[in-house]
C-alpha cells in the first residue's frame, strides 16, 4: 500500500513571503529507528527508486515518476524548504538505520492560515508493514507542533487507500470528512478523507487499545470479501469473527428488512465472490464510532466498496452498524451487523 504525499504538489507558490516563517529544529531529528532531514539534491536516485512504482503512485494525482519529473519535485520541496511562503511544501528525507532512504513526510504551511499545515508521506514498498511509515510521520508532527508551532495539522487521502488512513487514525488523527467525488484525476472522479489534529490533542488521544482490537475485527471481516483479477475466495476470515448464532440485517430502500443467519448471509456471498460475474470487489470502512462499555462494543460506520461486475467497474457507498462482544479469551467477535446502501448503490 502507498501512503500519499500532497495533492497539491505542483501547485505554484504564492508570490509574497511571510516573515512568521518556522523554526525549524537541529537536524537530522532522530527517532528510534530513523532519522529525519531536509531532502537534498543527492537524494534524487533513492527517491525516484521510489517514486517511480507503479504502486506508489496508485492513488498520487500523478502517474510513475520519470526522472525529470522527480528532479524537478526535489527543486520544488529544495526551493520551499524554510517554508518562508505559506502555501509552500517542505520534504523530510527519512533515512533508516542503514542511512538509507526508505521514504518522504511532507510538511505544507497552509496559504490562508499560516499557523495551519498539512502532511503528506510516501515510502518504498520495501517498508511498507515495519511501522516505518508510522515512526516517521509521528516524529514529523512533532516538529510541525513541538518546533513550527502550528495549531491544527490535516492529512488527505484517497479513500481506497486504507494503509494512509490506517496510518493516520494510529497517530491520533481524527477523521473529519469524506469529499465524495471532490477531485477528477487520472480520467475518474476520486473521493478523499480528511484527517486532522489540533496542538493539545497532539499524543493526547490516540484509540485505545480496546478499540483497536473491535477496528482489527471489522477490518478482518470486511477484508475476507475482497477479490482481486478473479482469484478465489474463502470467507473462513469472515466466518471466524462471527458469532455462531449471528444475525446479519440488510435494510432496503423502502424499509423492508433481510434477516439472515451467519450460512444464510455467507454462503450466497461466497458464490458471488467466486464466480464469473463479480471478478473484483473490495469493500471497507471509511469513518466510524466506537464505544466499548465493558465486554460489549457499538461500531457505527460508513463504509465505501468498488470492484468490477460483467466486466464494468461500480463504486458505492453505504452505513453499517456493528454490535461486538468479546469471546472467553477477550477477542471481539460480531454478534449482529445492520446495514444498508446509499441509493445509487445495488445490493
Amino acid at each position: 500500500m502507498t501512503d500519499v504525499p500532497p495533492r497539491s504538489e505542483h501547485t505554484e507558490p504564492a508570490e509574497s513571503t511571510d516573515p512568521g516563517a518556522p523554526v525549524h529544529p537541529r537536524y537530522p531529528v532522530r527517532t528510534k529507528r530513523l532519522s529525519l532531514r531536509p531532502v537534498r539534491e543527492d537524494d534524487l536516485e533513492a527517491i525516484h527508486a521510489h517514486r517511480s512504482l507503479p504502486e506508489v503512485a496508485l492513488y498520487l494525482p500523478h502517474e510513475p515518476h520519470t526522472r525529470e519529473m522527480t528532479e524537478q519535485t526535489l527543486e520544488r520541496l529544495i526551493s520551499g524548504e524554510s517554508l518562508a511562503v505559506p502555501g509552500d511544501w517542505f520534504g523530510l528525507a527519512v533515512e533508516d538505520e542503514s542511512g538509507r532512504v526508505v521514504g518522504e513526510v511532507f510538511l505544507r504551511r497552509e496559504p490562508d492560515e499560516p499557523a495551519t499545515g498539512q502532511v503528506g508521506f510516501a515510502f518504498h514498498p520495501d517498508v511498507h508493514g515495519t511501522g516505518i511509515a508510522t515512526e516517521a510521520v509521528t516524529a514529523a508532527l512533532d516538529i510541525a507542533f513541538g518546533d513550527f508551532g502550528w495549531h491544527r495539522v490535516i492529512g488527505i487521502c484517497d479513500v481506497r487507500n486504507v494503509a494512509s488512513a490506517a496510518l493516520m487514525r494510529r497517530i491520533g488523527m481524527r477523521h473529519e470528512s469524506v469529499l465524495r467525488d471532490g477531485t477528477f484525476l487520472k480520467g475518474a472522479w476520486c473521493s478523499d478523507s480528511v484527517f486532522a489534529v489540533l496542538a493539545g490533542e497532539w499524543r493526547r488521544n490516540p484509540p485505545s487499545a480496546r478499540e483497536r482490537a473491535v477496528d482489527r475485527a471489522v477490518g478482518t471481516f470486511l477484508s475476507a470479501f475482497t477479490r482481486r483479477e478473479g482469484e478465489p475466495v474463502g470467507l473462513d476470515g469472515a466466518r471466524a469473527v462471527l458469532t455462531p448464532d449471528a444475525v446479519i440485517e440488510y435494510v432496503a430502500q423502502d424499509g423492508r428488512v433481510t434477516r439472515m443467519d451467519v450460512d444464510e448471509f455467507l454462503v450466497p456471498r461466497h458464490d458471488l465472490l467466486n464466480g464469473t460475474e463479480l471478478t473484483d470487489f473490495q469493500e471497507f470502512d471509511v469513518s466510524w464510532s466506537t464505544v466499548v462499555v465493558g465486554e460489549r462494543a457499538l461500531r457505527s460506520s460508513l463504509y465505501h466498496k468498488h470492484g468490477v461486475r460483467d466486466g464494468a467497474s461500480f463504486a458505492g457507498w453505504g452505513r453499517q452498524h456493528f454490535e461486538l462482544v468479546a469471546d472467553a479469551s477477550g477477542d471481539w467477535r460480531i454478534r449482529s451487523l445492520t446495514w444498508t446502501d446509499d441509493p445509487e448503490a445495488g445490493k
